[in-house]
């Protein structure tokens, strides 16, 4: 009997009404911000490898060595595969023991990105560390800032916890404000800012996102750092409980990174979108919200785990709608592609939604399986003590341990109403706060309920009777509201991470993201047997202007170079900076007379003008090379690479020309 009435009380905890979500309870495991606070993907995490090359140009000037780390770097920017860059970094570490000790902590730097794409991220911690005890005795750079923020990102991944990883961001963000680059210290306030979502701490993590989103706006930073920084505010509104402020910071940043085409950071914010809808009963924009993260599904294949984090949650929003068995089958099909990503924090909570969904259908044997996996799991010490505790109930149901299993329920809805109540306590902390906390309508909505307040009071000296009644029945909602708050509790933790699309020194498309664009415009050519032509350019004699010049002077001919190619080019074509003084096209819907007829604009542009940089007049010239799409071409790389022939036998033919490749 006692084991019965255990079951009961088991299943009715697990079959909460559908209509109110809050935060800080057994769902803060459903939708944990994915990559909580550092764009956070390795996907993203090359977008700084050409950036971070070129800020090591510029921290080396005046030494004599430093023609080696550029050697280095645009080396490295001609391999394509994250492992060839690692074997490379790794065989110049070796030779690198002469060099200072500021270089060989930059080229660590460069090693712990790389190590950090390819996910080996125990061996990218240690290449972190090892760069930060180089870097820090030496003047302040972006590479120990950044690597301090990356460590941090990757302490996160493997603990989700801010007793752990939040160290390293309070040390980047004293750093960043040594530092004086407004773009990094913006990224790194948005980043802190997920260490105080608590409520003792809320009024500080706002305060940080302001400061941050203040520079961007000041500064011009971009869309994709604003979209960073409602992030943040986002996830710290969801984890004190103001979801519907919540729901509206992922929808803004969705916007922002919607008009940068960044299809994996707009998945990522369906992914938050889709755990708000759900606590606030909104099921029309839910069901839009999976909608749009299966056709990112269908459109993105080259983000693998896209389908697992699609399967995983729209199995959530059945289950948070009773429909108990699809969401099975969708949790199940999670499983068969977890193996698709790195974040085994939501792999190890896909086990324990299913255990609780196995036990909601009343099949406590397949229960129990999934609940022992999940108590074993490596991120078992990470997730709300709410969900550790349900799943332990079902494990001592299932051992027959019927008083263990209840009083574990009995701690889970104490634990529960300890949460709301620090919500409560919060919320009349956030009312107090100055409108520049961006909670205007949160305070407003608090007014509404004192003045209701206030007349109930007045009608009580007018007709006791009525408000004794009235405060009966609002005992009675608070009652039941309170319940059922309790026990939906659901909060959400995960950070961000964002890298810049664009290359730092010339302000067009970086390396990674060139490559991205480029094979979406080739993959479309290809699919609708439209021309696509690759221009790929480089200064000439660029060793020599560095030499007799100065960096400082190499570093404006890159600039002037970049903004000249821009000219050149129609809306929908890609410009990047590839290397150090390299650059790449590519030209959509252009047949090969009109790309030669742009590159040869584009010589003779650079040609025909003096440029006075410094109060340095001078003149250089560039080598161009132009490759078309055929249809034996399969990859962009295959055009890129005829490309760089081309643009080698233009240096051998004297330099200054432009060669069409003909294959």
């Amino acid at each position: 009997m006692v084991k019965t009435k255990l079951m009961i009380l088991l299943v009715c905890a697990m079959s909460w009404p559908q209509t109110s979500w809050g935060a800080g309870d057994v769902f803060s495991d459903v939708n944990d911000t994915k990559m909580n606070g550092a764009n956070v993907s390795n996907s993203t995490v090359s977008d700084n490898i050409v950036s971070n090359n070129t800020v090591s140009n510029n921290t080396v000037s005046n030494n004599t060595d430093s023609a080696t780390i550029t050697d280095i770097e645009q080396q490295l920017a001609t391999l394509d595969l994250p492992q060839q860059r690692i074997d490379f970094l790794q065989q110049q570490l070796q030779q690198s023991v002469q060099w200072p000790i500021e270089q060989q902590g930059q080229l660590l730097h460069l090693l712990a990105i790389e190590q950090e794409v390819n996910s080996d991220l125990v061996a990218a911690i240690d290449s972190y560390t090892q760069a930060i005890k180089l870097l820090t005795p030496h003047p302040l750079s972006q590479e120990l800032v950044k690597s301090y923020l990356e460590r941090s990102f990757i302490l996160y991944l493997q603990t989700n916890d801010t007793q752990v990883y939040c160290p390293d961001r309070e040390v980047a963000i004293t750093l960043a404000r040594q530092l004086g680059n407004v773009d990094i210290l913006a990224e790194v306030l948005a980043q802190s800012a997920y260490c105080y979502n608590k409520p003792s701490d809320f009024g500080e993590g706002l305060k940080r996102l302001n400061e941050a989103l203040a520079l961007a706006q000041q500064h011009q930073l971009g869309l994709s750092r604003q979209a960073m920084i409602f992030n943040a505010t986002a996830a710290i509104y969801r984890d004190n409980g103001l979801n519907r402020k919540a729901y509206e910071y992922f929808n803004k940043a969705y916007g922002f990174w919607e008009q940068a085409q960044d299809k994996q950071d707009m998945f990522n914010m369906l992914h938050n979108m889709v755990g708000e809808s759900i606590k606030l009963a909104m099921w029309v924009e839910n069901k839009a919200h999976l909608a749009q993260m299966q056709q990112l599904v269908e459109q993105s294949p080259e983000f693998a785990d896209f389908d697992f984090f699609y399967q995983f949650n729209t199995g959530i929003s059945c289950w948070a709608q009773g429909l108990f068995q699809e969401g099975i089958d969708h949790f199940l099909r999670a499983l068969e592609v977890q193996a698709t990503t790195q974040e085994k924090y939501f792999v190890d909570a896909t086990n324990a939604w299913l255990a609780l969904s196995y036990f909601r259908q009343q099949q406590p044997d397949k229960a129990f399986k999934y609940a022992e996996i999940f108590s074993g799991s490596a991120t078992y010490d990470g997730h709300s003590n709410e969900l550790k505790l349900m799943i332990a109930a079902i494990i001592d149901y299932a051992n027959g341990s019927n008083n263990l299993g209840m009083n574990k329920l009995l701690d889970t809805i104490d634990l529960q109403k300890k949460n709301f109540a620090n919500i409560i306590n919060n919320d009349v902390v956030n009312s107090s706060l100055d409108h520049n906390l961006t909670v205007a309508e949160f305070n407003n909505r608090l007014l509404e309920k004192q003045l209701a307040i206030n007349k109930l009071n007045l009608e009580a000296e007018i007709d006791s009777q009525k408000i004794t009644n009235l405060s009966m029945a609002i005992a009675v909602l608070i009652a039941l509201v309170l319940l059922v708050v309790v026990i939906f509790l659901w909060q959400s933790r995960r950070q961000f991470k964002r890298r810049s699309q664009t290359d730092y020194l010339t302000g067009i498309a970086n390396r990674r993201h060139t490559f991205e664009q480029g094979k979406k415009r080739f993959y479309q050519a290809k699919k609708h047997n439209r021309s696509l032509a690759v221009i790929m350019f480089d200064i000439d004699n660029f060793k020599a202007i560095n030499d007799h010049y100065g960096h400082d002077v190499g570093d404006l001919a890159i600039k002037a170079c970049g903004r000249r190619a821009r000219n050149w080019l129609k809306k929908n074509d890609v410009l990047g900076r590839i290397g150090g003084e390299e650059f790449l096209i590519i030209l959509p819907d252009t047949e090969q007379a009109q790309a030669v007829e742009i590159a040869e604009r584009l010589r003779t542009s650079i040609e025909s003008n003096q440029f006075v940089f410094n109060e340095v007049k001078m003149n250089f010239t560039i080598s161009v090379a132009v490759a078309m799409l055929t249809p034996q071409t399969h990859e962009l790389v295959d055009i890129i690479k005829q490309a760089d022939l081309g643009l080698y036998q233009a240096k051998d033919n004297g330099r200054n020309q432009v060669v069409v490749v003909d294959h």
